[in-house]
C-alpha cells in the first residue's frame, strides 16, 4: 500500500496534509494508548484509512481559500499588494527598483503615484500572479520562494482548522480527567498534559496574525526573484 508522502507533492503534504492530521492528533493519541493490541497494531489501523486522508487533504484546501478570502478583506490586500501600493510605501530606492523589475518581468504596467486608486489593486493582483507563475517548478533559484509559500499555506489551512483542533482537543482532554479519575491516573494524566499543551497552542500561536506575518515574508522573498527574472541593464555611462 503507498504511503501517505507518496500521495502528495511537498506542498500539498505540509500544507494541506499536516493541518487535517494535526487537528486529528489528540484523538489518534488516544486511540493508540488505549487500544487493547500494541500501539503498531493501532497505527496500521489507522494507516488503513489513508484514502480519508486525501479526502481531508482536499478538504483543508478548499477550507484554507475560503479563510484566505476572509483575511484578504481584512488585511485589506494580499501582502503582495501592500508592497506594491504608493500610498503605503515610500519612494525608496527598492520600493521603485521592485516596481520596476516587476513590470519588466511581466510585462504589465503599474499605475504611477498620481494614478493610484482603489481599482489599481487588480493590476497589482495581476502582476503578482503573472510573476507567482514565472516562479513556479524545480528551479533552484525559487526553492526558497516555494519553501515560504507551503509555510504560509501551511499556517492559513491550520487557522481554517482551527475551530475543529480546538474541539477536538478540548474532548479528549475531557476524556483524559475521566481516564484519570477512573481508571488510571498516570496514562490520563500524562495525555492530559499533552493535550492541554496542544489546546495552548491551537489558542495562543494559531492566529491571523500569525498567518499575516508569514504572507509578509513570502511577499519579500517573491519580489526578490525578480532579480533572477530580469537581466541586469549594462552601464553605458562609460
Amino acid at each position: 500500500m503507498s504511503g501517505v508522502g507518496d500521495l502528495f507533492d511537498s506542498y500539498a503534504l505540509r500544507a494541506r496534509v499536516y493541518p487535517a492530521l494535526l487537528a486529528a492528533a489528540p484523538v489518534a493519541a488516544i486511540v493508540v494508548v488505549v487500544w487493547p493490541h500494541s500501539p503498531a497494531q493501532a497505527l496500521w489501523a489507522l494507516a488503513v484509512a489513508v484514502g480519508a486522508v486525501y479526502f481531508l487533504a482536499s478538504w483543508v484546501r478548499d477550507r484554507g481559500k475560503r479563510l484566505e478570502k476572509q483575511l484578504v478583506d481584512e488585511w485589506g490586500g494580499m501582502p503582495t499588494t501592500h508592497l506594491l501600493r504608493w500610498r503605503e510605501n515610500q519612494a525608496t530606492l527598492e520600493f521603485l527598483r521592485r516596481r520596476d523589475l516587476l513590470q519588466a518581468a511581466t510585462k504589465i504596467s503599474l499605475p504611477y503615484q498620481d494614478a493610484e486608486t482603489a481599482a489599481s489593486d487588480a493590476t497589482y493582483v495581476a502582476a503578482t500572479r503573472a510573476l507567482i507563475a514565472r516562479t513556479r517548478g524545480d528551479q533552484p533559484a525559487f526553492k526558497l520562494i516555494h519553501d515560504e509559500n507551503t509555510q504560509f499555506g501551511f499556517r492559513r489551512n491550520l487557522l481554517a482548522m482551527k475551530p475543529l483542533g480546538v474541539i477536538l482537543t478540548s474532548v479528549s482532554l475531557a476524556f483524559d480527567l475521566a481516564w484519570a479519575i477512573v481508571v488510571s491516573p498516570g496514562p490520563g494524566l500524562l495525555l492530559g498534559i499533552v493535550h492541554a499543551l496542544v489546546l495552548a497552542a491551537w489558542v495562543v500561536i494559531v492566529s491571523a496574525d500569525w498567518v499575516r506575518t508569514q504572507g509578509e515574508t513570502y511577499a519579500e522573498r517573491l519580489f526578490e526573484a525578480l532579480e533572477h527574472l530580469v537581466p541586469p541593464v549594462a552601464d553605458t555611462s562609460s
